[in-house]
């Protein structure tokens, strides 16, 4: 028994069984989920969250109602990691402190450049956000934006620091990027940046 804390540690349990199909399937119980969900990620396969006692055979049931929509997603993220691995292993991947030197000096410049102002910065190996900016105007950076075309590595810093100004993504958010990037290339450049999606998923070697 913990005598340091009154918190129970949430109850779970993984087990991972064959599907003929779609390979290996990862069961995670646990009491903190309330509904039976299915995910598909790279590199990890198809997953199945239940509640804790719910019955596999009626999550087995409802992995084949869904399977013309698992077969899709793992395709997906068949070609997701394919992209991955061949980018992973032809790029050399530099220390993280050329990485933070590296982005921490390009946001100071575009800061300067565009008359913005930010409180400091921090590097996180981020799964599903190139960058985020807190309520303080603290701004945070994935570290895989370093690999990213110039182009599109500037456009998530400008991104960012303009949410110093504003907040949400409303139209005044948005005029401010189209004040500094144009439109077109603001546009343009939210659409490119779907394909390196695949930066997130890094190989699990």
């Amino acid at each position: 028994m913990n005598i340091f804390s009154r918190i129970k540690p949430i109850k779970t349990s993984e087990s991972v069984q064959r599907h003929p199909e779609f390979g290996g399937v990862t069961f995670i119980s646990s009491r903190r989920t309330r509904s039976l969900r299915l995910s598909v990620k790279p590199f990890m396969g198809l997953q199945v969250k239940l509640p804790w006692g719910f019955p596999k055979a009626k999550a087995w049931d409802f992995i084949d109602e869904k399977a013309e929509w698992i077969k899709s997603a793992l395709q997906q993220a068949r070609l997701t990691e394919a992209k991955s691995v061949q980018f992973f292993t032809s790029n050399k991947k530099p220390s993280l402190k050329d990485i933070r030197t590296s982005l921490a000096t390009r946001l100071d410049e575009l800061a300067v450049q565009f008359d913005f102002s930010y409180q400091k910065v921090s590097l996180r190996d981020q799964k599903s956000r190139w960058g985020s900016c807190s309520a303080r105007n603290d701004i945070s950076l994935n570290q895989k934006l370093y690999f990213l075309p110039d182009d599109l590595r500037d456009y998530v810093l400008i991104h960012e620091l303009a949410h110093t100004l504003q907040k949400n993504h409303g139209p005044n958010f948005w005029n401010i990027l189209y004040t500094i990037l144009g439109k077109r290339n603001t546009l343009d450049s939210r659409k490119r940046l779907r394909d390196f999606e695949f930066l997130f998923h890094s190989p699990p070697f």
